[in-house]
């Protein structure tokens, strides 16, 4: 059963979303009416459903059924994103069956859509949809919306960039409490983090059950941390159940998971792994710069040298041609600009190279950057 509060706090659309639905799909002057709608073959009532107000983490799911006014095909259905699965049904001798796209659709039979919508990590209004395609390029878009409020509010709600030297380590923290107030217990996951990042709770003012309205978390990287740039997400879930969640098959617990982003460099490191050229032009001259940094005090990299070179030893390399490598030295940095003066007429398509840098530091001599670009078709004049 939800807490006191936490009901207080739930619109009358969060606790009856289903009915809403149905009555969205059902009653005249809710979202969508009870013409029928739809582009060309297929009709159907109610195209678009609002669930109101919903927590973060809930699935929201409807299914629309759709008449055939003349004989159809459905070649595509496509869905907004990976948070939105779509499930198409027929009527056959068995009962409701699978409907394989690009089969036939005969005048008078009804089709099921089904639409799954998964809120975790979606904030604010968020309409989903899945758009049916039929030949001729006729189509019709049976959509959901949800304005999808947090739960669990983090403080703040983004932690700073670090830039850490390899063998420091780090901590950051930051507090979660509900949006309702109410209380609650909640512990860290351990999702997806490496053994040299733990995280930790602490609870303000907890009650006999170990409830509080109030938590800090902290999250520690370990001296051990190898170079490199990296997202880590400081999941925490709570004891409260996410509304409808075991009906969609698995207890889902309304959960937070702030990322913490670090870059571990070296006594020297590149400002950027990668150097993007996006769309250049046969005879157009384009160039990109990263910066080598010296994290040594002892160190300065005035004798650096950079070179561009193929991704693989011994490969063909027309992108050579035509590049030229440029270094500035700035105090305890070094300034690298990589020119690409047109293009080779052998360079088609995606091109990928590697920038190296000769460090002249003895700890860490060598760094590389990807190099990569797209050539521009014959007759593109942007």
């Amino acid at each position: 059963m939800l807490p006191m509060e936490m009901m207080a706090a739930l619109s009358l659309a969060e606790l009856s979303s289903p009915c809403a639905a149905l009555l969205a799909l059902l009653v005249p002057g809710c979202e969508g009416d009870s013409r029928e709608k739809g582009a060309g073959p297929l009709a159907v009532e109610a195209p678009a459903v609002d669930f109101g107000r919903v927590f973060e983490g809930r699935i929201l799911e409807s299914e629309w059924e759709c008449l055939v006014r003349s004989p159809a095909v459905v070649s595509e259905a496509k869905t907004d994103c990976g948070c939105t699965l779509a499930r198409l049904e027929r009527v056959g001798p068995a009962g409701r069956l699978a409907y394989e796209l690009g089969a036939p659709l005969a005048a008078g039979e009804r089709l099921f859509v089904g639409l799954r919508y998964d809120t975790r990590g979606r904030r604010g209004p968020s309409p989903r949809a899945v758009r049916l395609s039929l030949p001729g390029g006729v189509g019709l878009a049976l959509t959901l919306t949800a304005d999808v409020q947090p739960w669990l509010i983090v403080e703040p709600d983004e932690l700073p960039f670090e830039r850490l030297l390899e063998g420091q380590g780090a901590e950051c923290s930051f507090r979660v409490r509900a949006a309702s107030g109410a209380p609650f217990q909640l512990h860290p996951t351990g999702l997806a983090l490496p053994p040299w990042v733990t995280l930790e709770v602490t609870p303000s003012d907890p009650d006999a059950l170990g409830r509080a309205r109030l938590w800090t978390a902290r999250g520690r990287l370990g001296p051990e941390a190898p170079r490199g740039t990296y997202h880590y997400p400081l999941e925490l879930a709570s004891d409260e159940v996410i509304p409808g969640s075991l009906a969609a098959g698995a207890e889902r617990r309304f959960s937070v998971a702030p990322g913490w982003r670090l870059q571990i460099v070296g006594p020297v490191a590149l400002s950027s792994p990668n150097l993007e050229f996006g769309l250049v032009r046969a005879n157009e001259t384009v160039a990109q710069s990263v910066r080598l940094e010296s994290f040594d005090p002892a160190f300065t990299p005035d004798a650096a040298s950079a070179r561009l070179e193929p991704l693989e030893s011994g490969e063909p390399f027309p992108l050579g041609r035509t590049a030229q490598v440029h270094l500035r030295p700035a105090g305890r940095a070094c300034d690298i600009e990589l020119v690409l003066v047109g293009l080779d007429s052998e360079v088609a398509g995606t091109f990928l190279a590697k920038l190296v840098v000769e460090t002249g530091h003895p700890a860490l001599p060598r760094l590389e950057a990807l190099v990569r670009g797209v050539r521009a078709p014959v007759g593109d004049a942007r």
